[in-house]
């Protein structure tokens, strides 16, 4: 992990994993922002709304996925677990709602 210094630009600083994680426990989403995954960090944002919309309990599960993936993720194009994630999720909100 390193800092920015004097002379170096800060944009190009990166976001630990855990400050990542702590982020996206405030604010879904914001600790993938912050690491640079725009598009996943929006996409968790409206996932987490809509399972909290839906009910209490799909929100909190995705919710805790959003911080799992804000702490585990390392790489900026990493979507294959987001691809497989994605849909799994979208069937359990769904299947929530029917019954």
């Amino acid at each position: 992990m390193k800092t920015p210094t004097k002379f170096e630009n800060p944009v190009d600083y990166e976001t630990p994993n855990s400050l990542a994680a702590v982020w996206s426990m405030m604010l879904p989403g914001l600790g993938q922002m912050m690491k640079g995954q725009i598009m996943p960090g929006i996409i968790w944002a409206f996932l987490t709304a809509g399972g909290y919309y839906s009910f209490f309990w799909p929100g909190i599960t995705i919710h805790i996925l959003c911080v799992l993936d804000a702490a585990l993720n390392k790489g900026v194009k990493s979507w294959k677990q987001f691809i497989i994630i994605v849909p799994l999720l979208l069937i359990y909100i769904i299947y929530r709602n029917t019954y």
